[in-house]
């Protein structure tokens, strides 16, 4: 994750986030099935496959995703850049400092996840499960991104 990133990890309800020396671990026995989280992706409006612009080289081409309206973007990366039939989470992202960042749209495509996927939604920013059920848990977040970026 890059310092300008607002990022959320998306992983199995009844696994849990665990906080290691090498960061945020997802730990659990329950995994998501892949080619269903790229369905729910397919379907989503400004969203398409796009490994031009993808982090790492190494990471699967069909594993990065990018929701761009012509305003806003949003990066969605499964899996940790590995394909695999059982997958243990999706990362989603956007960017803080630059005008085509936005949490709202990044939000959005986290419940649409979540709900079809039965996934949770981690915060990476403020470290804590966002319930994206809780109007109060959701508005937390968005002020928390206009926060940061007001900051700067």
């Amino acid at each position: 994750m890059a310092i300008g990133d607002y990022q959320f990890i998306l992983y199995p309800i009844g696994n849990s986030p665990i906080l290691t020396e090498d960061g945020m671990e997802f730990v659990g026995p329950n995994y998501f099935n892949f080619v269903q989280a790229v369905k729910e992706l397919e379907k989503l409006r400004y969203m398409k496959n796009d490994p031009t612009l993808k982090s790492w080289n190494s990471f699967d081409d069909a594993c990065y995703f990018v929701y761009n309206d012509g305003k806003y973007k949003v990066e969605i990366e499964l899996n940790t850049g590995t394909i695999a039939e059982e997958a243990e989470m999706i990362s989603v992202r956007t960017n803080i400092y630059k005008v085509e960042g936005n949490v709202t749209e990044a939000l959005h495509i986290c419940r649409i996840l979540c709900d079809s996927l039965n996934l949770c939604c981690w915060g990476m920013k403020l470290r804590k499960i966002v319930n994206l059920n809780d109007i109060q848990d959701v508005n937390a977040t968005i002020n928390n991104f206009n926060k940061l970026r007001n900051k700067y």
